[in-house]
């Protein structure tokens, strides 16, 4: 009898990890990696990096990640290797897969300093969403509105003025996937790819999270069943 209950709850698990992963995140926008039992989309993130190394690289850094970081993504060893080898670090040298990631010379935009891309997601309210919504925030300034010397508007910010311009444009990185380029899809992996930055254990926590509850659940399952049992036989 246990067993019937039980196996019900594992499949329930099981079946949700794989919706999560077969999600369109686009239609409509959802983050695989949002949410309690969320694990990051290693496509997404995959092409995320894509994205972070042909349109943020050469203004922001990050400096908590390693080359050899990438292998979590599901990159290959030699895949990583050839990756780190075609960096140039400052002193001339290539990167190797043990090097820090290539902070990128200092740039000033209106006085702001690019910030540091390695836990940005945990370090902004709504993460993953925010940075989503930041990318895609780039627009005209409402009427009546005057924007500061050097600024853009961005709808995302609070205020609505940021130094830095719009760096994400319909085919800006060609996906080794195939996948269409958009600026939406663009915005999107680049944003599933920081929040693993910010937390690579995050697949892992979850997944024990995830394991944890289905073993409770079954224990209170057994706790109930063995207590109407005795009931039974004390009555």
């Amino acid at each position: 009898m246990m067993r019937r209950f039980f196996a019900p709850l594992l499949a329930a698990g099981l079946l949700a990890g794989v919706a999560a992963h077969a999600e369109d995140t686009l239609s409509p926008l959802r983050f695989q990696s949002s949410g309690a039992f969320g694990s990051i989309d290693l496509a997404a993130a995959q092409r995320g990096f894509a994205v972070y190394q042909g349109a943020c690289a050469s203004c922001h850094g990050m400096n908590g990640l390693h080359y050899r970081d990438l292998e979590a993504l599901g990159l290959t060893p030699e895949q990583v290797a050839g990756i780190a080898g075609s960096v140039k670090l400052a002193d001339g040298s290539a990167a190797t897969p043990d090097s820090r990631f290539k902070q990128p010379a200092l740039v000033n935009m209106g006085g702001a300093v690019p910030p540091d891309l390695s836990t940005i997601v945990a370090q902004r309210p709504g993460g993953t969403r925010y940075i989503y919504d930041f990318l895609t925030g780039f627009g005209p300034a409402p009427a009546g509105m005057k924007l500061l010397p050097g600024h853009n508007y961005n709808a995302a910010f609070p205020g609505g003025q940021v130094s830095m311009p719009a760096v994400l444009r319909d085919n800006a990185v060609t996906y080794a996937d195939g996948t269409k380029a958009t600026t939406a899809q663009e915005a999107a992996d680049v944003a599933e790819f920081l929040t693993w930055a910010s937390e690579p254990n995050l697949s892992a926590r979850h997944a024990v999270g995830l394991r944890a509850v289905i073993f409770f659940a079954f224990l209170t399952i057994v706790a109930v069943l063995t207590k109407r049992r005795i009931w039974r036989q004390e009555g």
